[in-house]
């Protein structure tokens, strides 16, 4: 009897000992399902990417931050010819190490002094060195104008002006203000600004903003952008033009 006592307690032990296996099998699935959510939200960052790879940096992108600061720094020490300010982190792309492309506003050293725009790769390894592998001229002209017609119809005044001050993180108060404007009821793009171009005197005037554009869609896609914004004499602005860049053509 006493035997039989014994064999019944250690079934219902081994039975207990499933039992408390099958509750750690169970609680173990729950992080399964909380990795998948993070890897929908990964897709869905993905969505940021252009082409070659690169990844867009959207928002304010008038500051540096602080690694691509050093790159910077580290990459124009020498160079010559030319006085370099960041205008605005475009773009990265993660390689052995990672690319960062910044638009500058270019000086030439010379006694009568040009200022234009120039579009930097700068090659950042995984030892902390940084190189310049990419200097090409960023025509604003060529993105501020609609299938080869002028943005606005009438006489141009003045050409395009770069701003003076490219060193704040926020646009303009004017510029900002033309901005936000243009963009009530307009659909089908969310244009995020990061930075401003230029301003041209018309009967108003034009501003002209690189933008992260992102389509309204069930598959949405973002691209980097010029925007032209027309402002009136009266205060009214629209979004007279649109046109995308390509990271990858200064990437050559």
């Amino acid at each position: 009897m006493k035997r039989f006592i014994t064999i019944i307690l250690t079934l219902a032990m081994v039975l207990g000992l499933a039992a408390c296996s099958n509750k750690q099998s169970t609680a173990t699935e729950e992080p399964d399902e909380e990795q998948e959510t993070v890897g929908t939200d990964a897709t869905e960052e993905e969505l940021t990417s252009l082409d070659g790879g690169w990844e867009l940096v959207r928002g304010d992108a008038a500051a540096l931050p602080e690694d691509v600061q050093a790159a910077f720094d580290k990459a124009t020490a020498e160079f010559t010819g030319s006085d370099l300010k960041p205008v605005a982190y475009v773009a990265y792309q993660v390689v052995s190490g990672r690319n960062y492309m910044v638009l500058c506003e270019a000086t030439t050293v010379t006694q009568d002094p040009v200022t234009s725009y120039q579009m930097l790769v700068i090659y950042a390894d995984l030892n902390g060195n940084a190189t310049l592998t990419t200097l090409k001229d960023f025509d604003l002209t060529a993105y501020t104008q609609d299938d080869g017609q002028e943005a606005i119809d009438g006489d141009i005044v003045g050409g395009w002006e770069i701003p003076e001050d490219h060193t704040v993180a926020v646009l303009p108060e004017d510029a900002q203000a033309a901005f936000d404007k243009a963009k009530e009821g307009f659909t089908g793009n969310d244009l995020v600004p990061m930075a401003l171009l230029g301003t041209q005197v018309v009967a108003g005037r034009n501003y002209a903003f690189l933008c992260a554009g992102t389509t309204v869609t069930a598959e949405p896609v973002t691209r980097l952008q010029v925007v032209v914004v027309y402002e009136d004499l009266e205060g009214n602005a629209e979004i007279t033009s649109i046109c995308t860049v390509n990271p990858a053509d200064f990437n050559e």
